[in-house]
């Protein structure tokens, strides 16, 4: 795409995404009703589900610190916007999407979630070691620049991973269980810490 080609299709999404509320609506009805985004799996559909506990669970947990809040909230570009691509089955996602949302709501950016698969193009600008790896959340100015992004994981997790593959034989079911004890063991601190970051630049 070219700069002028990105920045309008930047605006058309965030113009047409989802907020958390309807995206955690929609992960919960997906769950219900045994449906996922994206392809149609059935280990998806099993995902979806897991999506949607982890989601119901952080967003009862987490209560980010007043401190915190206001260090982001003094580094955020004035009209600046969020966009996030996902999928109901992502389990990063999961545990990533409460905690933007909280502090979405607290800085009073605005923050839209579109699903990936749904805008192949889109995401190809976004790439993560050249996949479509997801969440991947972009910081969006006021004019449609885009001034960072963050994803798909925390960067300390993103170590762990990168020790697994190294070892040679990935078992990705030992995987997910590492990651999701890792997720709640940290209650969220490593990416607090990467997204304070990711705004001070």
């Amino acid at each position: 795409m070219t700069v002028l080609e990105l920045k309008n299709a930047l605006k058309r999404t965030l113009a047409t995404g989802m907020t958390y509320d309807q995206y955690s609506a929609l992960n919960k009805t997906y769950a219900k009703e045994g449906k996922t985004s994206g392809e149609h799996k059935e280990s998806y559909v099993g995902y979806t589900k897991l999506g949607s506990a982890r989601l119901r669970r952080w967003e009862k947990l987490y209560q980010p610190e007043q401190e915190y809040l206001d260090q982001i909230t003094s580094l955020i570009s004035p009209g600046e916007q969020w966009l996030v691509f996902s999928e109901t089955w992502c389990g990063d996602a999961a545990h990533m999407l409460p905690f933007v949302h909280q502090w979405s709501k607290h800085t009073k950016v605005p923050l839209r979630i579109i699903m990936r698969d749904e805008h192949p193009t889109l995401i190809d600008e976004f790439l993560t070691n050249g996949g479509r790896s997801i969440p991947k959340l972009v910081r969006i100015s006021a004019d449609a620049m885009v001034l960072g992004t963050y994803g798909p994981r925390p960067s300390a997790l993103v170590a762990h991973h990168d020790e697994w593959k190294s070892k040679g034989s990935f078992d990705y079911k030992e995987w997910t269980l590492f990651a999701q004890d890792w997720y709640n063991q940290d209650k969220g601190k490593s990416m607090e810490s990467d997204f304070l970051e990711l705004l001070s630049k």
